[in-house]
């Protein structure tokens, strides 16, 4: 079906507009040891690089896309971990979702541009693909605190060229068909004042199944909040900084009825030269009502707070325009025994991670 799709949408393309789309790609793979041993082969409260003593296909993804003038499109599809673990909250049952990341048209007229479809959600400071993150492996507040996707229409209108503004209408978090008749509106501002980008989210909507709870706190009716932010400074070509931080309020968790849960990021990048980039990061996630983070016991109904934290020292070596290598080393500790090894479930867990990420880019016209 998705070899179909494809061939279908480029004959289209090809047809309807006279320009042609720009192809990128690219190809991620990586190999994780867990000094903990789990004996699930799983690293606990990652995101992607889940699987210990094992090769994997992170993602693979090729991307077409034609800058709007005045219409465009773009399609990412993708195949690997990656994409059933972002595609594992769709309420549809269609599993073809799984591989397509986003599919939307867009309009411009001057300085607006407006898009339909499924996108990526524009909070957080990391993304999906491995190659445009500074870390190999994602933070906890990317897995645990923000959505992946969205599907509905996103507005984006650019002020000048330090200042733009962004409004979005979707289904909700994570979901091509709607759990509920509600929707999810998000605003957002992006502000570069020399050497800083400063990106600022809130977006807010009702995420509650219908009948899920009843009335009541939790109940049919109540709205989600997310407040996210990133600050990026670049001092030069060879030093930068980000800082990250999100606060969720819900008031329609499926688990606790009312949450928040809040926490932030720190990362430095360095580039002593073109062939080596060294980032370390440091995370503190705190989710008192245990309505995010896993809990080490399946088997208990009640949800305990929990505080993990996170650091990751990531280098990386770009050993050719199209391919780059990944050495990383991560530790993760939590206030709760959350982690699997040997001989039951420990507070900390250390992970090494070697990744290789090929890319590729064919220009449109």
């Amino acid at each position: 079906m998705l070899v179909r799709f494809l061939i279908v949408f480029l004959v289209l393309a090809g047809t309807v507009f006279a320009q042609t789309p720009s192809f990128t790609g690219f190809i991620d793979g990586y190999y994780s040891g867990n000094f903990n041993k789990p004996p699930d082969r799983t690293n606990a409260l990652r995101a992607f690089d889940v699987n210990h003593n094992e090769f994997s296909l992170n993602y693979a993804e090729l991307a077409i896309e034609q800058t709007p003038a005045p219409v465009g499109f773009r399609v990412d599809v993708g195949v690997g971990d990656a994409a059933s673990i972002v595609n594992s909250f769709e309420p549809s049952t269609r599993t073809f979702y799984e591989y397509l990341q986003q599919a939307y048209v867009s309009g411009k007229t001057g300085n607006l541009t407006v898009d339909f479809g499924k996108f990526v959600t524009p909070l957080g400071a990391e993304v999906i693909e491995t190659k445009d993150n500074w870390n190999y492996s994602r933070s906890l507040l990317f897995n645990w605190a923000i959505p992946f996707y969205h599907f509905g229409v996103r507005t984006t209108y650019a002020v000048s060229d330090k200042v733009s503004l962004g409004a979005t209408v979707t289904n909700g978090w994570n979901n091509v068909k709607d759990n509920n008749s509600a929707k999810t509106v998000g605003l957002s501002a992006t502000l570069k004042p020399g050497k800083a980008t400063w990106i600022v989210n809130y977006m807010f909507g009702n995420e509650t199944t219908p009948g899920a709870f009843g009335p009541g706190p939790g109940g049919d009716g109540e709205t989600r909040h997310a407040i996210d932010s990133t600050l990026i400074y670049d001092f030069n070509e060879k030093v930068s900084l980000m800082a990250n931080y999100d606060y969720i309020r819900d008031n329609s968790n499926p688990l606790v009825g009312a949450a928040h849960l809040q926490g932030f990021a720190a990362y430095a990048k360095f580039t002593p030269t073109p062939k080596v980039v060294l980032v370390p990061r440091y995370e503190w996630f705190d989710d008192p009502t245990g309505s995010a983070l896993p809990q080490p016991d399946p088997n208990q109904t009640a949800r305990l707070p929990q505080t993990a934290q996170e650091f990751t020292f990531t280098s990386k070596f770009p050993i050719h325009d199209q391919m780059s290598l990944f050495a990383e080393y991560r530790r993760d500790w939590s206030d709760l025994n959350s982690f699997e090894g040997e001989n039951g479930f420990e507070d900390s867990q250390d992970t090494v991670t070697f990744g290789v990420v090929f890319t590729f880019t064919r220009a449109g016209s």
